[in-house]
């Protein structure tokens, strides 16, 4: 869930020559590089538990860009930059390893192995919590064991601007694709047309677990088809 995640924002990567002006990378690409190395190269910043080696792993592999939860971990990797012109359909391949013991956000366990976050617009909307930070509008897609496909489902928190909604139900170690019309779906589920795309997100959530609180995802690869990155410093 948002409020305890490890998150990985692209848009200020997108610049690099690993994204030049298409809306897309192939983290297989890098495989065998070091990510934290390359992270920092690219500017992202480690928060939380993110640069803790003994609670998260990020590694470049074979499968792409492969996220693991050692034990129970609350960690950030964040960018926010830019953004991105036309189509704003995403497609990303990805796929669990390791699903964490129980998740289910019909039934309250609010874990996830990799989630994919789209912000919409600059407005911070209420999170429903004194404590929990407000946040702009979200679409949350996660790959889960338990939970309905294709439904979008609330959180504990951010009832009024972010859904969470399962796109798969992979195998362990399967490659899914998972491909999705942010702005048709962000109407759907909310009503209004969506404001610009602010920002994107991958985490994981192992808070509260029913075992050792482990998981591992993968991203391949992600993709806006048929947009175009604009950099604003």
């Amino acid at each position: 869930m948002l409020r305890w995640c490890l998150v990985i924002v692209f848009f200020t990567a997108l610049t690099t020559p690993a994204f030049a002006d298409k809306a897309e990378v192939d983290f297989r690409k890098f495989n065998g590089q070091d990510a934290y190395a390359w992270l920092a190269e690219h500017d992202f910043i480690l928060e939380r538990s993110a640069n803790n080696r003994k609670k998260t792993r990020i590694s470049f592999t074979d499968q792409g860009l492969t996220i693991e939860a050692l034990k129970s971990a609350q960690s950030i990797i964040a960018l926010k930059k830019g953004r991105l012109t036309g189509d704003e359909t995403v497609e990303i391949v990805w796929g669990v390893n390791k699903f964490p013991a129980g998740a289910s956000y019909q039934k309250g366990r609010r874990n996830e192995a990799i989630m994919f976050y789209a912000f919409f617009g600059k407005e911070m909307v209420d999170s429903g919590s004194a404590i929990i930070p407000d946040s702009p509008y979200f679409i949350a897609l996660h790959l889960c064991e338990n939970d309905p496909v294709g439904v979008p489902l609330m959180g504990r928190y951010y009832h009024k601007g972010g859904r969470f909604i399962c796109a798969a139900h992979p195998k362990p170690g399967e490659v899914v694709t998972t491909r999705l019309d942010l702005k048709k779906t962000f109407k759907d589920i909310f009503g209004f047309q969506a404001p610009a795309l602010s920002g994107i997100a991958f985490e994981f959530d192992t808070t509260k677990p029913q075992d050792d609180g482990t998981s591992s995802g993968f991203v391949q690869s992600l993709k806006f088809p048929k947009a175009t990155y604009i950099r604003e410093d």
